[in-house]
C-alpha cells in the first residue's frame, strides 16, 4: 500500500529511543542505532535465504483470483472470513487501487477456493439442473423431488441461469442419494 503524502521519518522517529531502525532511518548512526539496523538486515535476509521473505509484490495475482471467486459466486465477505484478510483490503485489490500487497497476503487470498461461498451465494444452476433432469429421466416426479427437497408445495421451481448455492447443495445430496439406490 502506497501513502499518498508519506509519513516524515523524523517526525516519526523523535520520540523513539536508540537502537530502533525507526531511528537509524531517520539519520542516526549512533553505534545501537546502527546495531538495530544490522539486525534488522541479518533477519530480512535470513528470512528471504530460507523462503520466508514476505516483501511486496505485485497484487494483479490475487486481483485476477478475488475476480475468478467472484464470478463463481464467492463474494469478498466470504473470501476475508476464509483468507483473514481485512474486507477492505480485498475491496481495494479487486478495484485495482492497491497495486502491491505482502507475500503473506497474496498467499492466504491465493489459497481461498470456491468452497468459500456462502450458502446465498448465487451460482450457476446448470449443474443443478442437470441433476435434476437425470432424475426425471430415471422416473421421479417433479412432486416427489420437491418433496423430498423439503419444499412446501409440491412445485419444483429451479432458476435457469442461477440459483443459491445452499439450494444446489440440496440437489447434489438428493441426487446422490437416490442416484445409490
Amino acid at each position: 500500500m502506497q501513502f499518498r503524502n508519506p509519513p516524515n521519518v523524523a517526525k516519526l522517529a523523535e520520540n523513539k529511543p536508540h537502537g530502533t531502525r525507526l531511528k537509524y532511518k531517520a539519520g542516526c548512526r549512533c553505534l545501537i542505532c546502527r546495531a538495530a539496523n544490522a539486525r534488522y538486515e541479518t533477519s530480512r535476509a535470513r528470512a528471504s535465504s530460507s523462503g520466508n521473505w514476505n516483501g511486496l509484490v505485485p497484487a494483479e495475482a490475487a486481483r485476477k483470483h478475488i475476480l475468478k471467486l467472484s464470478r463463481r459466486g464467492v463474494g469478498r465477505r466470504a473470501i476475508a472470513a476464509a483468507s483473514d484478510v481485512a474486507e477492505r483490503v480485498i475491496s481495494r485489490i479487486r478495484s485495482g487501487r492497491q497495486s502491491n500487497v505482502r507475500k503473506s497476503t497474496e498467499d492466504k487470498l491465493l489459497a481461498v477456493s470456491d468452497q468459500a461461498q456462502s450458502d446465498g451465494a448465487l451460482i450457476p444452476a446448470h449443474g443443478a439442473r442437470k441433476q435434476i433432469k437425470a432424475l426425471l429421466a430415471d422416473g421421479f416426479t417433479k412432486a416427489e423431488l420437491a418433496r423430498r427437497l423439503g419444499y412446501r408445495s409440491p412445485s419444483l421451481q429451479i432458476g435457469k441461469t442461477r440459483i443459491q448455492a445452499r439450494t444446489a447443495a440440496r440437489i447434489d445430496r438428493l441426487f446422490r442419494v437416490l442416484m445409490k439406490e
